[in-house]
């Protein structure tokens, strides 16, 4: 064995890439392995949130790299009669996270940028058409068996911590002896992807997204970005994956919404839809992130928006136990916080596509009627779930909820969303900055590089911090790199008390400890 590197990605897809990009930014010594040559040039994934555009913002993609990307105009149930029994609306401001609430998006073009911006960070190697065959996990280190396609060779390369990102037939997974729970959702649709050179109205297509919940087919109508359009059509008992394939099968479907000639389609192909969790997340050096880790059915669109939270999640953990300034066992935050999470979403998703999956027509009917009945066609979104307890959260109420990002005034004087002021990492926001620090706040202050921010009229001229501090009823916020919350405090000695609970928690003697 010729190296150790400190962290091995396994899997180069939006997750991996995401994930390669936080650590580069860090300066951890990473490669990531993909046994394929390229992108696939296939649309998978369609939708990321607030949560994640900050995610991406804080990798440097500003909104002028995101090519092929939108914000989402609605989202809309129909039944078979194309009425509409509920809609989500989709606000046209930004949220609490500094941004439109949803976007489509083309995957191709992102994961272009995703490692374009890979490909700038100097601690970060990737190596194309090289597939992990093996994996021993040693007490420092894990040794994985890599096989280089091209040279045909198969070498051993060592890591301290191995991320497997390798998509929901993992072999990561396999080789660390993960399982998966099934919970109990699986249902087969036929995927087209397609182009159209007009706008979605000249044809007669939906502006805003669609489910529609008929039984006699099942169908999701998908705007994506620019010229991408999809449609997922339900498969109904005894229809073949060979059948829904034909070219001429696909333009019977696509008929029933336009003209399938104005219409180029790029991909079809036919999906099994599932529920599925990870028992276990890791093994002490092996950890899991996306679709490796948990699959969910569409219909909520946060299948990929999950495996970046796992992403943005484990990272900063991982860096802080690779240079001493936390305990390895904060890593077993990753699963408690992460998991809980995971599930919620999966249980919303699994809601919406029994409602959306109904083929009975009696049932179908009694559906219909019901929300029909409802004077409120237009309910609030499912809420997100915040992360599961772990032992980086303190006891505060708002502990474990994503931290607010707003306009504040940089350095050069204008106005800028508060990422791109303080950069990543910890953040103590708090009204008044004391003139010192604890010994003890002081050197954990020093040790994770804490940014120390005073909310006043010149640095929050809108007072939307000063505001979160009263909501949240306290003087100082700590915020983790995640921008997740770690914690509240009021008082003279707020900000050692922060400090110093984090610094406890670091070393693995925090009060609060993973489920």
């Amino acid at each position: 064995m010729t190296e150790i590197l400190d962290v091995a990605v396994v899997g180069y897809g939006p997750v991996g890439a995401v994930l390669a990009n936080l650590l580069g930014r860090d300066g951890v010594r990473t490669a990531v392995f993909e046994r394929d040559a390229d992108i696939q040039q296939l649309p998978r994934a369609v939708h990321f949130d607030h949560e994640i555009r900050r995610i991406l913002q804080s990798i440097g993609l500003s909104e002028d790299v995101l090519t092929d990307t939108a914000p989402i105009e609605g989202y809309e149930f129909w039944n078979g009669k194309r009425e509409t029994l509920f809609r989500f609306g989709i606000g046209q401001g930004v949220t609490h996270q500094g941004w439109r609430q949803d976007y489509m998006f083309h995957q191709p073009s992102l994961e272009k940028s995703l490692r374009d911006a890979v490909a700038r960070r100097d601690s970060v190697e990737v190596r194309l058409q090289h597939e992990v065959v093996g994996l021993e996990e040693r007490d420092d280190h894990v040794v994985l068996h890599v096989h280089d396609m091209v040279a045909g060779e198969t070498r051993e390369i060592g890591a301290r911590y191995v991320v497997g990102c390798d998509g929901a037939n993992s072999a990561i997974r396999k080789h660390a002896g993960l399982a998966l729970d099934d919970l109990e959702f699986d249902e087969g649709w036929l995927v087209v992807d397609a182009v159209i050179d007009k706008p979605r109205d000249a044809l007669g297509l939906p502006i805003p997204a669609v489910q529609l919940c008929d039984p006699a087919r099942p169908v999701s109508f998908i705007p994506v970005a620019g010229p991408y359009i999809r449609w997922e059509f339900m498969l109904r008992p005894g229809e073949t994956k060979e059948e829904m394939l034909r070219r001429e099968r696909v333009g019977e479907l696509i008929a029933a919404w336009c003209d399938p000639r104005a219409v180029e389609v790029i991909r079809t192909a036919v999906y099994d839809f599932h529920a599925l969790a990870a028992k276990r997340w890791n093994t002490r050096r092996v950890f899991l992130a996306g679709d490796s880790a948990h699959q969910m059915p569409p219909f909520l669109g946060q299948g990929m928006c999950s495996g970046l939270r796992d992403a943005a999640n484990l990272t900063w953990k991982l860096r802080l136990v690779l240079s001493g300034g936390a305990s390895e066992a904060i890593l077993a935050s990753y699963q408690s916080e992460r998991d809980p999470h995971v599930r919620a979403l999966i249980n919303i998703a699994i809601v919406l596509g029994r409602i959306i999956c109904t083929q009975d027509a009696e049932a179908a009917a009694a559906r219909d009627a019901d929300f029909l009945g409802r004077s409120e066609r237009e309910p609030s979104p499912p809420e997100m779930p915040g992360c599961g307890p772990g032992v980086l959260q303190s006891g505060s109420a708002v502990a474990g909820k994503l931290g607010l990002q707003a306009a504040v005034r940089g350095g050069d004087g204008g106005l800028k969303l508060l990422d791109d002021v303080l950069g990543p990492g910890f953040a103590l926001l708090m009204r008044a900055v004391p003139s010192r620090l604890s010994d003890t706040a002081e050197r954990v202050r020093n040790d994770i590089a804490c940014r120390v921010v005073p909310i006043d009229a010149t640095f929050d001229p809108s007072g939307d911090y000063e505001r979160w501090l009263d909501r949240c009823g306290c003087d100082a916020i700590l915020v983790r790199p995640d921008h997740v919350v770690f914690g509240t405090a009021s008082g003279a000695n707020a900000a050692s008390a922060l400090l110093e609970e984090l610094g406890a928690a670091l070393r693995g003697t925090g009060l609060q400890t993973s489920p």
